[in-house]
């Protein structure tokens, strides 16, 4: 690679790559289609310039024969959810997860480009990360302790700022603890980085507890050995986790005894109270646990042990972990009950005091996972091949529930492509995951030294988001999927190959790019529109809101909100037979979702037309047998009826 585009141009992809990773990290507001968009735009603008700048004639990145096969599986996943649309039981969602889908395509493009473009791209793209995920932990952090700078309501203790789910949360900072890990314990790092990673790993351990996740707490258990077995070196590891991990849950274990920082439904000045008390025990915590670790390191680098000394002092501080560990163990099965494990996991809980507040972390309860696992299983098993649409589990969920909860998936994400891409989805992705693992042990094998501890932090944040997706649904939160894509496509780049100008070809990313753009906005115009047209029915402006509705049907005709949009629309107009007809296609648009039913029955009923509600209240009943409202109309309808 010519020497002046390296020196001007790594750095600028460099840069635009934690861009993209700090936004979607930070400003994701969750699981939200609306951020998807403009951060898919952003990183479909940047693939785009790269592959159009290739085929114009820049040095051409050459990954390995896995990282395509892996890419190339990855994209015929997503354009199978997109064809899922023709059979999909709710078809607009489905065009929503084939525009995640394209989303994180264009991550891991990005990521390839990354792995290519900048020299020694692994340890350079840790540092980078691992900033970003710092920022992250801060804005979790000042939340909890200023609850005005933060998103939370006060309602609900569990830290999930910024993300704004707790699991997620959890999960984006178990991808964080191998990178603090390998900042703090490589000899090859300045003792200021060394102590700023002690501190990081300190920090994560308090947010992470504060998010009482118990998924959360696991993986980071596993990825915290998996750092041991593979990574190092072990007695630096082991001396991190003994002083930053301790104080981590010294603190953590303290904030769980203040109402304003563990207890939901706090009044704000309970809040405002105890916050500041975190504040402090959190920052006199840290300066012990800043000045101890560069105490340690000095004195690491002036009297370093001998080999033997090493051995010595390293097992003793992993039997000192082991022993902490055991503890934990012990006082789970204690406080538990392992003989009832499997019963407690698989009911549903009754004592909604489980289910809240650090006490949680004890409880071995599924939480209602394992029912919405087997309505999952059940769903795969009615449609094994072709599944019921991408991103439609959120209906299967409503015919087969037990109680009230309402889910959009079933909190495992092979369980969610199983049920909802069936089969063939299901493969795809898992190839996608077979032949990137591949890939990346085999990149694996060209590094030494500093880059290849760099490479195995990043694997382990990887094996940290594919264990954790077998508990949560991960993949609706750009905020931990992009990092892992990014990620994954810098751990597959294999450098460089000779420029090949194909100028001819250059205009064809541009083309690719538009029509992935067209597939984003455009459902965003939709529900654009279809607010506007909701908003002028409230203002009494029908006409208005007639146009506004029949853009948006133009735009998506796969959604149903532009139909009921313009039927009030009609209503206000004083044509019920228009708007008659609008339910009715909505119910020919989508008939096995349980909404349209009740929507044309609510029409029916408000219009008089009490035999005629009957039966969609009915067939919405079945689709959804424990919605809350359905049956009171259809008993007041069977009522007029007499």
């Amino acid at each position: 690679m010519p020497e002046p585009f390296e020196r001007r141009a790594a750095p600028l992809l460099l840069g635009a790559g934690g861009c993209l990773a700090a936004a979607s990290a930070l400003f994701s507001n969750g699981s939200s289609d609306g951020r998807l968009v403009w951060l898919g735009l952003a990183a479909l603008a940047l693939a785009a310039v790269l592959a159009a700048g290739v085929l114009a004639g820049l040095p051409r990145p050459a990954p390995r024969r896995e990282a395509l096969v892996a890419l190339g599986l990855l994209a015929a996943f997503v354009c199978w959810s997109g064809i899922s649309v023709l059979w999909s039981i709710e078809p607009d969602r489905s065009w929503d997860y084939l525009n995640r889908g394209l989303v994180y395509l264009a991550f891991a493009a990005v990521g390839l480009a990354l792995g290519a473009y900048v020299p020694r791209a692994p340890r350079v793209w840790a540092f980078v990360l691992s900033g970003v995920l710092a920022l992250a932990l801060g804005w979790a952090l000042l939340g909890k302790a200023f609850p005005a700078l933060g998103s939370e309501s006060g309602r609900i203790a569990r830290l999930s700022s910024p993300i704004g789910y707790w699991n997620a949360l959890a999960l984006l900072f178990d991808m964080a603890l191998p990178l603090a890990l390998w900042l703090a314990a490589r000899r090859d790092h300045p003792h200021w980085l060394r102590t700023a990673g002690v501190l990081f790993l300190y920090a994560l351990v308090v947010a992470l507890l504060l998010t009482y996740s118990r998924g959360g707490v696991a993986v980071a258990g596993v990825a915290v050995a998996a750092w041991l077995a593979f990574g190092g070196p072990r007695l630096e590891s082991a001396a991190v986790l003994l002083l930053g991990g301790g104080a981590g849950l010294g603190v953590a274990v303290w904030a769980f005894s203040r109402p304003g920082l563990a207890e939901d439904a706090q009044a704000h000045s309970v809040r405002v109270h105890d916050g500041a008390w975190f504040a402090g025990v959190f920052s006199l915590a840290a300066v012990a646990v800043g000045a101890l670790a560069y105490a340690g390191s000095l004195a690491e680098e002036r009297r370093p042990l001998t080999d033997r000394r090493r051995r010595l002092v390293g097992r003793a501080a992993l039997a000192a972990l082991a022993v902490g560990a055991s503890v934990a163990v012990v006082a789970l099965v204690v406080e538990s009950k392992p003989q009832g494990w499997f019963r407690e996991f698989t009911q549903q809980p009754t004592n909604p005091s489980q289910t809240v507040g650090p006490g949680r972390l004890a409880n071995i309860s599924s939480t209602s996972r394992w029912q919405w696992w087997k309505e999952a299983w059940h769903a795969f098993e009615e449609q094994p091949l072709r599944g019921t649409g991408a991103g439609t589990f959120e209906l299967t969920h409503r015919l087969l529930r037990t109680n009230s909860i309402v889910v959009t998936e079933p909190h495992n994400v092979p369980l969610q492509f199983l049920s909802e891409t069936g089969i063939v989805g299901f493969l795809l992705a898992l190839g996608s995951v077979g032949a990137a693992g591949l890939g990346v042990l085999g990149a694996m094998r060209g590094l030494d030294g500093p880059d290849r501890a760099a490479a195995i932090a990043l694997c382990v944040l990887v094996l940290a988001y594919l264990l954790h997706s077998i508990l949560d649904f991960d993949w609706d939160f750009v905020a931990v999927s992009a990092p892992f894509f990014l990620t994954v496509g810098v751990l597959l780049g294999g450098g460089t190959a000779p420029v090949e100008r194909r100028m001819f070809l250059a205009p064809l990313p541009a083309v690719v790019a538009i029509a992935v753009a067209l597939s984003l906005l455009t459902p965003w115009f939709a529900r654009r529109a279809t607010a506007s047209a909701y908003a002028a029915v409230d203002d009494g402006r029908p006409v208005q809101a007639l146009r506004d509705a029949r853009d948006a049907r133009s735009l998506n005709p796969l959604a149903l909100d532009p139909l009921y949009a313009q039927a009030l629309a009609e209503v206000q107009l004083d044509d019920v037979r228009a708007a008659a007809a609008l339910y009715v296609r909505a119910v020919r648009l989508q008939p096995l979702n349980w909404r349209p039913w009740y929507q044309l029955g609510l029409f029916q009923l408000e219009q008089g037309q009490y035999e005629d509600a009957i039966p969609p209240l009915r067939r919405a009943i079945e689709l959804d047998p424990h919605g809350s409202q359905a049956p009171e109309l259809l008993n007041e309808a069977q009522a007029q009826v007499g």
